[in-house]
């Protein structure tokens, strides 16, 4: 193989542009699915809010279940294929929510979208990269999950703007029509594998030297332990602990305009204000947290969610005193939201290496999103028992900075395993 170029560009950063592509599009267009929607819907059809809500959960379970699955098929079928046909899947669960008349219909929704996005979204996101980046891997994947943040907010204020002027059930097929538009052309007909291209992933170019010590190099980056070493070694499981705590912790911000409004008496709009200040934060913590990965290492970036974190809840608990500290507040705490959905990959991909990070990956995400939504609830009674989120800010912190000694603990187990087996490689070399 060889490093194709198209339009002056390596074909890796077309990929992103289609990824890009997914999040403005697909995603960000079901992300939208309840929030704005639940209030009309509910008035509408004259049912609970739990239990149209439920269709969250089924999403998220039907999802996590499917991780293994869409792994292999993402890996070893034609990918660009495989997302697009994921993609209609997902959208068309999103247009049909408009013809239902009863709540167990949106669950059937919900199942549809749940296993479309095992081949879309947490998983097939970091697998298509992994597939692409040898190098600036943290620093794109970081880009992508920002430009899902930032396209979150805007199809908030799309939908509310499409409810009010048209009703629930027109803004969810304009919804669902929007996100076909962005995103099926750029997945068809961009997405490939680099076999598929034929030329070799960005960064890897070394692999085509004559150079002894190139060849080392490009052999040492390929690394990765199989399936089985990686679930025989006790480094990945403490790494994988890591993982379970950013899952449950990064929960407890989903609570931040419950907090504002319930405890602190503020207004709806008030804690509108603070969710999308916290929005704000994850975007640029996105940015930020895949160039740290990069530039200064796993560790640094598991030390910027720890500080973040921290920082955050304390202002968190300070603004009781005056609440517009929640503001800047949420903004930090923002600051770390991303640690779930970029750190996590980035860890793992540290601890197992390349060459199997796609299987390994999505068995460890099926727990850590099982265990992150299950638990997702139970934050919400530190308030119903104790009358207070102080708890719960105090959990996250406690859970940031236990990660933070967890996967450095892991990042250093799993390096000392990889130093050997480097050695070995430049020998055959």
């Amino acid at each position: 193989m060889k490093k194709i170029k198209t339009g002056g560009l390596h074909y890796a950063w077309w990929i992103v542009i289609a990824c890009i592509c997914m999040k403005i599009g697909s995603s960000a267009a079901v992300a939208a699915a309840m929030s704005n929607f639940i209030t009309p819907i509910v008035r509408d059809l004259g049912c609970e809010v739990s239990a149209l809500t439920t269709f969250v959960s089924i999403e998220a379970v039907a999802m996590a279940l499917m991780y293994t699955t869409a792994s292999k098929i993402l890996t070893t079928r034609k990918i660009g294929r495989v997302m697009g046909i994921a993609s209609i899947v997902e959208l068309g669960g999103l247009a049909l929510m408009s013809t239902y008349r009863s709540v167990p219909m949106f669950y059937f929704s919900g199942l549809l979208i749940g296993v479309a996005q095992a081949f879309t979204g947490f998983v097939a996101i970091p697998i298509l990269l992994n597939m692409w980046f040898r190098k600036k891997a943290g620093t794109v994947l970081g880009v992508v999950v920002a430009v899902s943040g930032a396209a979150g907010i805007l199809y908030n204020l799309l939908s509310a703007q499409l409810i009010t002027a048209f009703g629930w059930r027109t803004a969810y097929l304009v919804l669902a029509a929007i996100g076909a538009v962005i995103t099926l052309p750029a997945v068809f007909l961009i997405i490939k594998s680099p076999a598929e291209v034929g030329c070799l992933p960005y960064g890897a170019e070394e692999a085509g030297s004559d150079e002894p010590e190139k060849r080392a190099d490009w052999a040492a980056s390929e690394w990765g332990l199989t399936r089985r070493q990686a679930f025989s070694s006790l480094f990945l499981y403490v790494a994988w602990l890591a993982c379970i705590m950013y899952s449950y912790g990064s929960g407890v911000s989903g609570y931040t305009a419950t907090y504002a409004t319930m405890e602190l008496g503020q207004s709806i709009n008030f804690g509108a204000y603070a969710g999308i200040a916290l929005s704000i934060g994850t975007i640029v913590s996105s940015l930020i947290l895949g160039w740290i990965n990069d530039r200064l290492g796993v560790r640094a970036g598991l030390v910027w969610g720890a500080v973040t974190t921290t920082l955050g809840y304390v202002l968190m608990l300070v603004s009781k005193a005056n609440p517009l500290l929640v503001l800047p507040a949420a903004f930090t705490v923002g600051l770390g939201s991303s640690m779930y959905t970029v750190q996590c990959p980035l860890l793992a991909r540290s601890i197992v290496g390349v060459k199997h990070y796609s299987e390994i990956w999505s068995l460890m995400m099926m727990a850590n999103s099982l265990i992150g939504g299950g638990l997702y609830s139970s934050i919400g009674l530190f308030y119903d028992k104790l009358g207070s989120y102080t708890g719960a800010f105090i959990m996250a912190i406690a859970l940031y900075v236990g990660a933070l000694v967890v996967g450095a603990l892991a990042i250093s187990l799993a390096g000392r395993h990889k130093k050997a087996e480097e050695e070995l490689l430049k020998q055959k070399l």
